[in-house]
């Protein structure tokens, strides 16, 4: 019996002993959680850090890695979806099928903008809920020798696709410039960036309208950028767009998808987070410092840190896309938005 006393004695102790050795960690624990919730209230950050419950998995769809989603991707990597009890997959797929994809529930969000007013007017149920670009960031590229665009004449122009914010945008120049589509110049369907960087550099196209920061790049490679697209299509660029279905049946979902976007669009205008997001920027586009800066410099003025645009603008956009294609049926804007969300934020 006596054995046994002093057995359980022991165990007692041990007990004790690994317990106190336990404690400090403990407190470490508790002190760091501490310091997280200063540091995310010094920032003006509500302190959402989930700890309880697992993080609510969203697939975001988009076309590539370029201005028109930068935002986005900067609320991913920037724990900005995180804060809001999502983990955030974002899928590259070509417009055509993300549209699609959004449609009918394999994605629950899009980057696409433009895109996905064009297809609502055709008669897809999808609505854009936030615009974080006032304007596209294109860059005309095109040899060193071609001073002016009048010399596109009788040339190939490498766009992404017939459709979206490039194709638009490349319509507009055209029409500012009294050239005819298709008869006094070629607009080729080239794919991403990088495919009408190719087209451009083997000679297959005279010149490309790419997306910054590929046009900057580009430039420094013997080509020049005979002048910023944007400065002519003052339309929407990039946002995050879903489906009809998902606003109704998961609004709590948008508003948080929303915000996050939101307020990754602010934290990179505040000249306080230069310095991250210049670091950002060469690592999310590859690029040096000196183009990082350039890009950053285009980037700020074309932001949008309320998501929300005038409703002339979007009817703009649907009015280029009746022209295109005059079976489709005239619209409202608020039958392709829903900037709800984003003034709720705002309020």
């Amino acid at each position: 019996m006596a054995q046994i006393t002093k057995v359980a004695k022991a165990k007692s102790e041990s007990q004790k002993g690994a317990l106190m050795r336990m404690l400090p960690t403990t407190r470490l624990f508790q002190l760091n959680l501490l310091s997280i919730g200063m540091f995310f209230l010094a920032c003006g950050i509500r302190p959402q850090v989930i700890l309880a419950q697992s993080l609510q998995e969203i697939r975001i769809g988009s076309t590539n890695i370029a201005a028109t989603n930068f935002c986005t991707f900067y609320a991913r990597d920037r724990h900005f979806f995180q804060r809001e009890g999502l983990d955030a997959k974002i899928i590259i797929v070509r417009t055509e099928v993300g549209l699609t994809a959004l449609s009918v529930g394999n994605l629950d969000f899009s980057t696409l903008s433009t895109s996905s007013i064009e297809a609502t007017v055709r008669g897809m149920p999808l609505r854009v809920v936030a615009i974080t670009n006032r304007y596209p960031l294109l860059g005309l590229v095109v040899p060193p020798g071609m001073k002016e665009v009048a010399e596109l004449k009788g040339k190939k122009v490498a766009i992404s696709s017939f459709g979206g914010a490039v194709y638009s945008a490349a319509l507009q120049l055209l029409k500012h410039h009294n050239f005819k589509p298709q008869q006094d110049v070629i607009l080729l369907a080239s794919g991403a960036n990088v495919a009408r960087i190719a087209a451009l550099k083997q000679k297959h196209v005279d010149a490309a309208i790419i997306s910054s920061p590929d046009d900057l790049r580009v430039a420094r490679e013997g080509f020049k950028i005979l002048m910023d697209v944007g400065t002519l299509y003052r339309l929407p660029f990039g946002g995050i767009s879903t489906s009809a279905s998902k606003i109704r049946d998961n609004p709590r979902q948008v508003e948080r998808v929303v915000r996050a976007v939101i307020q990754a669009t602010q934290a990179i205008t505040e000249p306080r987070n230069k310095p991250d997001v210049l670091n950002y920027i060469e690592t999310f586009f590859k690029v040096d410092r000196e183009v990082a800066g350039d890009f950053y410099s285009r980037l700020l003025p074309s932001l949008n840190p309320s998501g929300i645009v005038d409703h002339d603008k979007i009817k703009l956009v649907i009015d280029s896309a009746l022209e295109r294609d005059p079976t489709s049926k005239p619209v409202e804007p608020e039958a392709v938005i829903d900037f709800s969300f984003a003034r709720k934020l705002g309020s």
